[in-house]
């Protein structure tokens, strides 16, 4: 009997677990007024990727990021380069540019830091990465204001 009463509950603690084995969480959400569009990690991978070899105020070696650009997906939200950006990060910090940034410089939202994913401790899973080395005029403390890390939404304001 004790046997069976450990297959049962293998059975029964396996069986409560699997609706979450291989369900993708949707880690990042863009909102222009009422739509929405949501993204897992493997869907953020899955779009054209963009690769910036850069250097930040917060990394200390020149490094690089791969992901889809920004730009990309603020088109797939009708969000158009004269609107404003809100990004939201895991803990709320919250900063604003403005969506021209995405079509001006070759902005992408990082998945990968030196090809491998970022946790959460490390930045990630997303974080909001500027051409800095390419461009003079990002190496200003407006635009590390507009690294973010840890991003989990994006809203046209």
């Amino acid at each position: 009997m004790t046997i069976r009463c450990s297959i049962q509950a293998a059975f029964a603690s396996i069986f409560l677990t699997l609706p979450t084995v291989g369900v993708a969480q949707e880690i990042l959400s863009v909102t222009n007024g009422d739509d929405t569009v949501t993204y897992t990690l493997d869907e953020l991978l899955a779009l054209p990727q963009e690769i910036v070899v850069t250097t930040n105020d917060y990394v200390d070696e020149v490094t690089t990021f791969q992901g889809p650009s920004l730009r990309s997906v603020l088109e797939a939200a009708d969000i158009e380069q004269d609107g404003q950006l809100k990004m939201i990060a895991i803990n709320d910090f919250a900063s604003s540019a403005p969506a021209a940034d995405a079509y001006e410089y070759s902005v992408i939202l990082a998945v990968l830091r030196d090809g491998e994913e970022m946790s959460i401790r490390d930045k990630g899973p997303i974080w909001v990465i500027y051409p800095m080395d390419d461009h003079a005029e990002l190496r200003d403390d407006m635009y590390n204001g507009r690294l973010v890390w840890q991003l989990k939404s994006i809203t046209a304001e």
